[in-house]
């Protein structure tokens, strides 16, 4: 089975019993209705729980060859969205998959084989509105065949990336005769999914051709054609609100905007809101705990405070002046295009009283992080600024712009103002995990720094009774002497379960903790990813607005922090011990032993293991061998250089063991390792996991 997401592969790979989901069928449904979801994926015991946040009663049927299905009865009230279902067996949890609620009568479509790829064989839509489920896989054009009339209007939008689908759709509206009418790939408010509003000149039959604009051949490739006359929103203003408090909202549209209030929830950080009267599935809306204004604001900012603006003309300028003490520290961040709901390429700007800039964040591409890649997003698309006053100044101008000087009403911003110049924020990967009674698994842990270069020290607080985290250490961020930056922003936090480890009844949340420069301890709740699925040929790394449609789709707005379940005992464990440190002339070496012990005593051993130190620059790990052949057990060396920096890193090693035919992965514990400047002849004393 191929990959569908790296983090997801690294669970399964590690513990083959736990479950897996790779599809649904259908993807989605009309709200109210009854109908039979199937789950298809790997290790789907009977007699699995269904975790889902739909209301809805989940009544399991008998099993067939072609997945487990179940009889979903909605009620009737179910609002439009997509919703996380998961299942939980006695082998651990799976990965979470959308389910998706509409308002129309939904058909599925047998579009595998190229079976609709002409006009020629395009299915016939007889009555809308309607929701046509498909797939498309690599080359495949989808065409649909409608019967319009003169001056009759119709939408048609395509739910896919929003859905959790990695296809790029483009829509494509043909005549009779196959001249092309419309064409539409990204439609505003909606990111890389599709729409076309085409109303029809004269009665006849027209052709609607669903395809994947790059031609990717996805592992997850559905896709859901809405079909209908409805009226529909392309942004929303403003892009989030204070928690708690009620907010004016404004929906803009072909016919003006539509305005309503909605009451926000007391906790979280994201929530939706849908426009009212359509069928247009809902916006994801942001969640503060500051004050929050709206521009255009009278008088200079009082922070902390969140401003909700947009750029609604081309070329326009927002300022905001804010009374500033010398010396002071300030952070200013921008929400705009990674809400998913604005087109905004934020641009931030301080300048003085006289105009002159003093600083500015977005019109410089980030420098590349290679430690913290896993994410799918080595930092945030949105810019954010650390501004230290300098003495002389009383007052500043904050500006937002657009980059590429457009606006318009989906060009909405949130900017965050507040006295704090060092920050970071920490998400974690993978977005689940199934830890083994007495085994021991990775969590990776991403560091966003926003100004604090500083080392930071990640942990998992309150564990229940059986659990050990160890490891979790992210150095510091240093510059050499040719000003080149080190790029610590990862962190490996090992998880264990003792064999009689307590199970978890709750997510379980990673926390850091970092000293900043006036003393002062901040400390921060990483985010989980909800979920991850790959897009098959991007690159991962959203320099631009245009990678977008190539980004890993996550769904950090789901609210989940660390889903973790306990699953069944490994093939064995490793350990690694530190025997003793070397100094060399131009670096250290530092050699380890490794040893695995195997539940069967006929285990066949691996001939090497591997090691990793994130975040350790300029390293080498050599002479990785067994002892003999087949030894449970053998050596290893990581060498420094003269550029390392001298500081405390984790060492984590994993080795693949052949269990029935299917490849497992058992991890080690994390151990310290501390690099020092300098360095002896004299071994270091031994360090071996569990001893710190």
């Amino acid at each position: 089975m191929k990959t569908i997401v790296a983090a997801l592969l690294l669970c399964n790979s590690m513990f083959a019993a736990g479950p897996l989901l790779t599809g649904l069928q259908p993807r989605g449904a009309q709200k109210g209705k009854t109908v039979k979801l199937t789950l298809t994926g790997a290790n789907l015991d009977v007699g699995a729980e269904i975790l889902t946040t739909l209301p809805g009663t989940f009544t399991p049927l008998t099993p067939g060859r072609k997945g487990l299905p179940f009889l979903l009865e909605m009620k009737p009230d179910v609002p439009n969205g997509t919703y996380p279902v998961r299942v939980r067996t006695a082998h651990g949890i799976s990965n979470v998959l959308l389910f998706t609620v509409g308002d129309f009568p939904e058909i599925e479509v047998d579009t595998s084989e190229h079976r609709r790829d002409t006009i020629a064989t395009a299915l016939v839509v007889k009555t809308t509105p309607v929701t046509i489920n498909g797939t498309l896989a690599g080359a495949d054009r989808n065409d649909f065949r409608i019967n319009a009339t003169a001056g009759q209007r119709l939408v048609f939008e395509v739910e896919a990336r929003r859905c959790g689908s990695a296809i790029d759709p483009a829509l494509t509206l043909f005549d009779q005769q196959g001249k092309q009418l419309a064409h539409n790939e990204d439609a505003p408010g909606i990111g890389v999914d599709a729409r076309l509003d085409y109303t029809f000149p004269r009665d006849g039959d027209y052709f609607i051709q669903v395809n994947d604009a790059r031609f990717s051949k996805q592992e997850q490739n559905f896709y859901r054609l809405k079909i209908g006359s409805y009226a529909y929103p392309d942004s929303v203003f403003p892009l989030g609100g204070k928690r708690g408090e009620t907010v004016q909202l404004e929906f803009s549209t072909k016919a003006g905007p539509v305005r309503t209030s909605i009451k926000l929830p007391e906790q979280g950080d994201f929530t939706t809101v849908a426009m009212p009267g359509s069928p247009a599935l809902p916006f994801r809306f942001a969640l503060s705990g500051y004050p929050e204004l709206r521009a255009p604001v009278d008088g200079p900012l009082t922070l902390p405070v969140i401003v909700n603006g947009r750029i609604a003309k081309p070329a326009q300028v927002d300022r905001y002046k804010l009374p500033v003490t010398a010396g002071e520290s300030l952070l200013f961040e921008l929400q705009s295009r990674e809400l998913g709901t604005s087109a905004l390429d934020g641009l931030i700007t301080v300048s003085d009283s006289k105009g002159a800039k003093l600083a500015s964040a977005g019109d410089i591409p980030p420098p590349i992080d290679v430690f913290s890649l896993q994410t799918g997003n080595r930092t945030s698309n949105d810019p954010s600024l650390n501004f230290k006053v300098p003495a002389g100044l009383s007052e500043i101008t904050v500006s937002v712009e657009d980059i590429a000087q457009r606006g318009g009403a989906g060009f909405g911003y949130r900017l965050t103002a507040r006295r704090q110049g060092e920050d970071f924020l920490l998400t974690t990967t993978p977005a689940f995990i199934n830890v083994p009674r007495g085994g021991t698994v990775q969590i990776n842990v991403n560091a966003d720094r926003r100004g604090y270069d500083g080392p930071i020290a990640a942990t998992i607080p309150n564990l229940p009774r059986g659990w050990i985290a160890e490891g979790g250490y992210i150095a510091a961020e240093t510059l050499d002497s040719t000003g080149a930056r080190s790029f610590s922003r990862r962190g490996v936090i090992t998880l264990t379960a003792e064999k009689d480890a307590e199970t978890p009844h709750a997510e379980m949340v990673v926390a850091g903790t970092a000293k900043l420069a006036d003393g002062s301890v901040l400390t921060r709740r990483s985010t989980g990813l909800g979920l991850v699925v790959d897009v098959a040929g991007g690159t991962g790394l959203p320099d631009t607005a245009s990678s977008d449609r190539q980004k890993p789709f996550t769904a950090p707005w789901l609210g989940m922090m660390m889903p973790v379940a306990l699953s069944d005992p490994p093939a064995g464990t490793l350990e690694i011990t530190l025997l003793g440190r070397t100094h060399m002339e131009e670096g250290d070496a530092y050699n380890f032993e490794w040893k695995i012990k195997a539940r069967n005593g006929s285990q066949a051993m691996p001939a090497t293991i591997s090691a990793d130190v994130p975040g350790m620059r300029d390293i080498r790990v050599i002479n990785m061998e067994a002892a003999s052949k087949g030894s449970a057990t053998g050596t290893f060396t990581i060498t420094t250089t003269k550029a390392t920096t001298p500081a405390k890193y984790d060492v984590i090693a994993s080795a693949p063991l052949m269990v029935d035919g299917q490849r497992e992965i058992i991890m080690s514990r994390a151990i310290p390792l501390e690099v020092v400047e300098g360095g002896t002849n004299e071994s270091a004393a031994k360090t071996s996991a569990g001893s710190r």
